[in-house]
């Protein structure tokens, strides 16, 4: 068997060498940099999540203040409006008002309850060209001066039972109304109510201090009184300020809120 020479065992010894060295970096050096890769990143995201969560619980009483104050706040906004209520409820609400002031329901509809916009007012603006109309409103022989009472009552005009509607529009120079809003539970109710227009007009004032209903259209009828000329029974007509009872048709509406 021929002896290698020096030149071949340092070749030998070199590969052996080099096998070991290649061998220990893709065994051992490589896997084990990877792992402690994935531990550094484990570790930095458990280091993220700790100052994480410790400046969640620094701020947990400014939280819960604020809850509770969110909580408060949001209350007495929904404490002047009115829980949901059914239909009954709407009746009973509605009827119980009017006969505070001494007006008695002859007719009622519920035309909706259902959730429902409303109606906020915009800022006018000198860029808009024209103010959004207001509304209107439906009113009928609705006297105002009371020398045109005197005299309509003095020349007692016969008029059929019809009622004859004035609609009046008034343009907003200040706000214009925009149909875009929230949604909230809204009870529309059609109500006929017989009483002094007096009464009736306390009834505007009490529902125009509230935030929870509105009334968005009335008319009044005029009472009928029967006359007697002769032989001849007719009917006449009188507009009556502050006595006599009148009809009224009268349209409310009622916002609701979840309690």
């Amino acid at each position: 068997m021929k002896k290698l020479t020096k030149r071949e065992k340092l070749l030998i010894y070199v590969l052996a060498c080099f096998l070991i060295g290649f061998f220990g970096i893709y065994f051992v050096i490589i896997p084990s940099y990877e792992s402690f890769q994935v531990v550094n990143d484990q570790a930095a995201e458990a280091q993220f999540t700790k100052e994480s969560m410790e400046m969640a619980i620094d701020s947990i009483p400014s939280t819960m203040q604020a809850r509770d104050d969110a909580t408060a706040n949001l209350a007495s906004l929904k404490g002047p409006f009115q829980p949901k209520l059914t239909n009954e409820g709407l009746d009973k609400l509605l009827t119980q008002l009017c006969l505070d002031y001494s007006l008695s329901p002859k007719v009622l509809a519920i035309e909706s309850n259902e959730l429902a916009g409303v109606e906020t007012f915009i800022e006018y603006t000198s860029d808009q060209q024209t103010s959004a109309s207001v509304g209107t409103e439906s009113t009928t022989t609705d006297t105002v001066s009371t020398e045109d009472v005197t005299a309509a009552a003095k020349e007692a005009v016969n008029i059929s039972d019809e009622t004859t509607e004035t609609t009046t529009t008034a343009e907003s120079t200040d706000s214009e109304v925009s149909g875009d809003g929230t949604e909230t539970w809204t009870g529309v109710v059609s109500m006929e109510l017989t009483g002094t227009q007096t009464n009736f007009y306390r009834l505007l004032d009490a529902v125009a201090g509230r935030p929870d209903m509105i009334i968005t259209a009335f008319a009044i009828a005029p009472e009928a009184v029967a006359t007697t000329t002769g032989t001849t029974a007719t009917t006449n007509t009188v507009p009556q300020l502050n006595g006599g009872n009148i009809t009224i048709s009268v349209t409310f509406m009622v916002y609701m809120v979840e309690k």
